[in-house]
């Protein structure tokens, strides 16, 4: 019987080699004359024509030689199979509608190469049974099999029991200019070795990975540890929905073109559990390297992640939860060389935006929105500082808004070209540019706030304030520096206990002290050996004493503080030279506290001015680097930085120290202010950090104490411990100077009022000492935390200074 069957008409971009030459009839008609024809039934299978290489068993065909096979109607429990090692064969799927109800219904058997082409105009539809199937997939490829799909037809996968269509160890499978819808229970189309999708619209949705290539090494009786897992995409338009990752690779994953909508576990508003699986929108384990594309990702997870990223092209608008773009190892985005390569990349939606051991731009069009950081350069697999870690910039344009730091790096940052507009959260330890290392700036156009370069060829102006060291760098739970200009007078301020079972952290050793001090603080002391005991519950410190929190003054780096240069998100910030000329200007996105600006036409010692909104809010000099010279913290080695600090000052060890450690900084770019006093805020919110700022869970109850301050959370937690009272009932008076002895009695709250055996007869001023701090200043005294000013008298009421301050956490924290 003559049987016409639709023509397939194959789109011009297929190559002809995917038929067999017997498939290509100049009449594009499949008769009898020119394939088999095969037609399935419930309770029966027909078949006649050119091939005789099949075999039927009911409802159940097997293929057995080379040939064109072409397949129609409908079977509620059928299967196609290609025997073993048998290659040659091309299935045209001509309005098939093919289940089984307990195998594959479609399987490409070991070491067999099939073609499976959608007839022109037709739909097909291939499905499996939830209750059971030997193969665990719609459509089965075994061990060393090779698949290739295409057509100008559509196929419809349901893979009901498991997966849609499934390669299994050593083989391969090609999608190329099909319609392929899949919906599957767990992945939906998956290969252990090889995947490639050359073209085709493809509407993946499934409960797993819906695109994975991963060889199953963890198989009991038959390990896979031959296949690579790769992944290949040069084309096509992807709609891929998935509970797991959109597109996975347990090798390496190369991506060239193609039209990208993936959506991976709901998006960036699902709130992922700490052990939740992974759900990223396309991630390799190996290599991810994409030369082209447009990119349209919604993940829980993050949106590209892979050991090493390369990305040299393609468009990107990516949310997620998490990172945006993450490499364990080296990111890269835009080629060395290469003006071609100039990918753009837009983050609506992140915690970081780029994160990776290194990362490196050579080219593009950077957008980045991040809750957390934007640029990271990070791995805590490493450690939390590492050599390692480097944020290098040569070119492109990148504009970042990030919810803590905007640039931060673990070690260092080196800038040579590009155009970088940044903001960060300005709060915290968190600002536009952090780093623990050295930055060089030896090039580009910069915009923004934070830490400004320690080294570098290029001129640079900083306006308001800035820090002027490393410190920091996405450490987490990290303290959080003193920034900006000076802080203010008057205050107390005490030393929070620790939360209830804690006990205080061990920070670092104890570095050597200098000899004798002139002046203000302690002589050399030696902290007894041993820790400090843990925090008692529920302490209620003694009245009369001020314990309270100190408003963001300049000069408190970490802290939230109100621009001085009254910028803020709207705010058109501009730069101009001293003719008056602009060389910047911008709608800024956030407030700022500082702006640093450099570009070539920032030239040293010339004076630069910053307008806001059209108004002159400040002028100042261009600068370069510190020094090139670097140890932790960003400060130059051998000495602090700050020019107000001299290698042989008696706290210059200290101050390296509370650097280096993110507990202060400068109050300006290079003055540290040892002689200037601690406020009772600065005070508690150093100690608050150093105790790993635990979660508070009541507003501290005082009026002079805003709920948007940088403290609060500080005085909170000291209030919720008993380790402060305010002044009276209702105020903190946060800006009030912090005394030596008000100083004391914090640390040693802190340290849980531990019993003192110290004897303070010895000092002129003893009767002084308040009585709800002598306990205190005699713990102090006997474990070397504090000394007398000049070795007779304790000048309890004295207001703390910076120099003091950094010396006296130093030595607490030593013991």
């Amino acid at each position: 019987m003559k049987k016409r069957i639709l023509s397939i008409i194959l789109a011009a971009s297929m190559s002809a080699m995917l038929l067999p030459s017997v498939a290509c009839a100049a009449s594009e008609s499949y008769t009898e004359q020119n394939a088999t024809l095969i037609e399935f039934s419930d309770g029966s299978v027909t078949a006649a024509g050119a091939y005789s290489g099949y075999e039927i068993d009911g409802t159940a065909v097997s293929i057995t030689e080379a040939g064109t096979y072409v397949l129609s109607g409908a079977c509620a429990d059928g299967s196609v199979t290609v025997k073993k090692e048998v290659t040659g064969v091309t299935l045209v799927l001509d309005g098939l509608d093919l289940t089984s109800t307990t195998t594959s219904p479609i399987t490409i058997n070991k070491s067999a190469e099939a073609t499976l082409l959608a007839a022109a105009g037709s739909e097909n539809t291939v499905a499996d049974s939830a209750d059971a199937n030997d193969e665990s997939a719609a459509i089965k490829v075994k061990t060393g099999g090779t698949l290739t799909l295409g057509g100008a037809g559509s196929l419809t996968v349901d893979g009901n029991y498991k997966n849609g269509i499934k390669g299994a160890a050593q083989s391969s499978i090609t999608v190329d200019e099909l319609v392929l819808t899949i919906d599957a229970v767990d992945d939906g189309l998956s290969c252990d070795d090889a995947l490639t999708i050359l073209g085709g619209t493809l509407e993946i949705n499934a409960g797993g990975d819906t695109v994975k290539a991963s060889p199953d090494v963890d198989d009991e009786t038959e390990p896979d540890t031959v296949s690579k897992g790769d992944i290949t995409i040069s084309g096509g338009t992807l709609t891929l929905v998935s509970a797991a990752d959109g597109v996975q690779a347990d090798g390496d994953l190369n991506i060239s073109g193609g039209t990208f909508d993936i959506t991976a576990n709901g998006g960036h508003e699902t709130v992922l559990a700490e052990d939740a699986d992974s759900c990223k929108g396309i991630k390799s384990d190996g290599t991810l390297s994409v030369t082209g594309g447009t990119f349209t990702i919604d993940s829980a997870d993050d949106a590209l992640h892979a050991a090493d990223v390369s990305v040299t092209g393609g468009s990107f608008t990516l949310s997620t939860s998490d990172d945006a773009v993450h490499a364990d190892n080296a990111l890269t985005i835009g080629a060395e060389g290469n003006d071609a390569a100039v990918p753009a990349i837009v983050i609506t939606d992140s915690y970081e935006g780029l994160e990776g051991t290194t990362v490196t731009v050579y080219s593009g069009d950077l957008d980045i929105t991040a809750s957390d950081d934007g640029v990271n350069a990070a791995n805590s697999d490493i450690g939390e500082r590492s050599d390692l870690f480097a944020i290098q910039i040569s070119g492109g344009d990148l504009y970042i808004c990030a919810g803590a730091d905007g640039l931060d790096s673990n070690n260092d940052i080196n800038m040579t070209g590009g155009t970088v507009e940044v903001y960060g959260a300005d709060s915290g330890m968190d600002t536009a540019i952090d780093y623990d290392g050295t930055f060089t700036l030896d090039g580009g156009t910069l915009f923004g706030a934070g830490m400004i370069p320690s080294a570098g060829t290029q001129a640079y102006v900083a306006f308001g304030s800035t820090m002027s060291g490393g410190m920091g760098g996405g450490r987490p739970g990290g303290m959080g520096g003193m920034e900006g200009g000076t802080p203010p007078e008057g205050a107390d301020g005490e030393a929070p206990a620790l939360p209830d079972g804690e006990t205080m952290p061990d920070r670092v050793e104890r570095p050597d002290m200098p000899e004798g001090e002139p002046g203000s603080d302690p002589e050399d002391m030696t902290p007894p050996d041993g820790g400090q005991p843990a925090s008692p519950d529920d302490m209620t410190p003694p009245e009369g004493e001020n314990g309270e929190r100190p408003a963001s003054p300049d000069g408190m780096g970490g802290m939230q503080m109100e621009s001085a240069l009254g910028i803020s998100a709207g705010s058109v910030v501009t730069i101009q030279d001293a003719d008056g000329s602009t060389l910047y200007e911008t709608t800024a996105a956030d407030r700022m506290s500082g702006v640093i600006f450099s570009s070539d036409a920032v030239a040293e010692g010339e004076t630069y001015t910053l307008l806001v909104d059209g108004e002159t809010v400040e002028t100042a000099e261009a600068v370069l680097g510190v020094s090139n010279d670097t140890g932790m913290g960003g400060q130059p080695s051998g000495g602090t930085g700050f020019r107000d600090v001299q290698a042989d000052a008696w706290y210059a060890d200290a101050v390296q120290y509370v650097v280096s450690e993110g507990l202060m900084n400068g109050t300006d770019a290079a003055a540290f202010s040892p002689d200037t006093s601690m406020s009772r805020a600065m005070l508690v919110t150093v100690l608050y950090r150093l105790s790993g700022e635990p979660a508070v869970s009541q507003d501290s109850g005082f009026a002079d104490v805003a709920a948007d301050a940088y403290y609060a959370d500080a005085v909170s937690w000291a209030t919720e411990q008993g380790i402060v009272t305010g002044t009276s009932q209702t105020a903190f008076s946060p800006d009030e100077s912090v005394t030596r002895e008000q100083m004391a009695a914090l640390l040693y709250r802190y340290a849980g009022e531990p019993s003192a055996a110290g004897d303070l007869s010895a000092y002129a001023d003893a009767d002084s000492v308040s009585a709800y701090a002598s306990d205190a200043m005699a713990w102090c005294v006997e474990n070397g935390v504090l000394n007398g000013t000049d070795g007779s008298r304790l000048e309890p009421a004295a207001s703390a200074t910076r120099a003091e301050v950094a010396a006296v956490l130093q030595r607490f924290a030593a013991l």
